[in-house]
């Protein structure tokens, strides 16, 4: 097995979260920098999570892309947030389709490029490299 982490693949293999991570991440940079950050803001006037995380601002680049990384990540969950109460059902359903399917990849790519991190450095812990 030591001699798969010193090949190529080993390198791709431990390469690739990072680049499925990272893409994620790009996309929600390219939310939070873009015209997008306007509609996602217009289209939840009615739900209190957008409010609360609205508190930081949206002047500066930080609190756009957190702002971004929050609903992205409420958007995803939005069943149970609509249960809690966070997010309202009517904002949810009139969310512009194509932004939120922009939002819930860059979250679920990013989710899992954090688990294939997780699960190749622990396989190369276990390998003993």
């Amino acid at each position: 097995m030591t001699d798969f982490w010193n090949s190529w693949w080993g390198f791709a293999f431990m390469l690739t979260p990072f680049v499925i991570g990272l893409s994620g991440v790009a996309i929600g940079v390219y939310i939070a920098c873009s015209r997008h950050f306007n509609i996602m803001l217009s289209a939840l006037p009615n739900s209190t999570w957008a409010k609360q995380q609205h508190i930081l601002g949206t002047r500066n680049f930080t609190s756009r892309f957190y702002l971004v990384g929050s609903l992205s990540g409420a958007l995803l969950l939005s069943d149970f947030n609509i249960q809690k109460g966070v997010l309202d059902a009517g904002d949810v359903s009139n969310f512009p389709p194509s932004l939120r399917r922009l939002m819930t990849l860059s979250t679920k790519l990013a989710c899992v490029g954090m688990a294939w991190l997780c699960l190749a450095v622990g396989l190369l812990k276990l390998t003993g490299n």
